[in-house]
């Protein structure tokens, strides 16, 4: 399991790992309690309504019958370290990542816009926690633009999202924050551009968070997380798409050749 610089090292191989599982939460998460991150003594009720992504719908961890221990959920697999880590929200802390891709003009791969992250010196989806009361849709936009495309003009990113594709909704337990106590439900949307629009899009890193921002191939394994697997179902999403569309014109131009035929032979049985 992938593992965050900051936490402690993760311990799974033990007889008692209830006492032998350390316990990490950041200065930065009992720091911001109240703000971004939650209390300790959340009320059992609020917890147990929280939602978790299934069959691409939003249940309650209580349907989703996610198991508590003292008052907290547990994460569904054990993680080697006990504590929220880095995230804020007990149970599932909910993000989105939005995949942008193209077609290399010169090299004719699939390559998606990635950030380079600060943290793990990793390239990744550009995407990002959803605040409170916003919408997937918007959190997939606002943190496009955040991290990757703060100076793009706002009628090319209303063009480059205009149409997306849902291809996974979920919790990503690979996600190096993920703890006994907290996990990243993700809400992943591919959204593939032409050239020409690629070409109108002004990208800048967010330097808080990211060191660089640039097209990557598809094909590269060693992403942030569970992205690598997000990324290559965004690149079979565009290989089927564009089969479909050649063979969708296959069928037209047979049918269309088909009817000239029939046309033809009619007209020439009038002579």
């Amino acid at each position: 399991m992938n593992t965050h610089p900051k936490y402690p090292t993760r311990v799974f191989n033990t007889n008692d790992y209830d006492n032998n599982c350390p316990y990490f939460e950041d200065d930065s998460v009992t720091k911001n309690q109240g703000i971004w991150a939650d209390y300790n003594n959340v009320p059992l009720a609020e917890l147990a309504n929280r939602q978790v992504w299934k069959d691409n719908k939003l249940v309650s961890l209580f349907d989703a019958n996610i198991k508590f221990l003292n008052g907290k959920p547990i994460t569904p697999i054990k993680t080697g370290i006990k504590g929220r880590g880095l995230l804020g929200k007990y149970g599932p802390n909910h993000a989105a990542d939005p995949i942008v891709t193209r077609i290399n003009p010169q090299t004719l791969d699939i390559e998606f816009i990635a950030a380079k992250r600060l943290d793990t010196n990793q390239y990744c989806i550009p995407g990002g926690m959803v605040d409170p009361g916003e919408s997937v849709s918007l959190t997939l936009k606002r943190e496009f633009k955040e991290e990757v495309a703060s100076k793009c003009k706002e009628d090319v990113l209303s063009e480059v999202f205009k149409n997306g594709k849902l291809l996974y909704a979920g919790p990503t337990y690979n996600d190096p924050r993920t703890t006994d106590s907290a996990w990243i439900e993700t809400y992943v949307m591919h959204y593939h551009i032409s050239n020409s629009l690629a070409k109108k899009l002004e990208l800048s890193p967010q330097i808080s968070e990211n060191s660089k921002v640039k097209w990557v191939s598809c094909r590269r394994s060693d992403l942030y997380g569970d992205h690598a697997k997000y990324v290559k179902m965004a690149e079979f999403n565009v290989v089927t798409s564009y089969i479909k569309y050649y063979i969708f014109g296959i069928i037209i131009f047979t049918f269309v050749i088909f009817v000239l035929s029939v046309i033809d032979y009619k007209y020439l049985q009038t002579y």
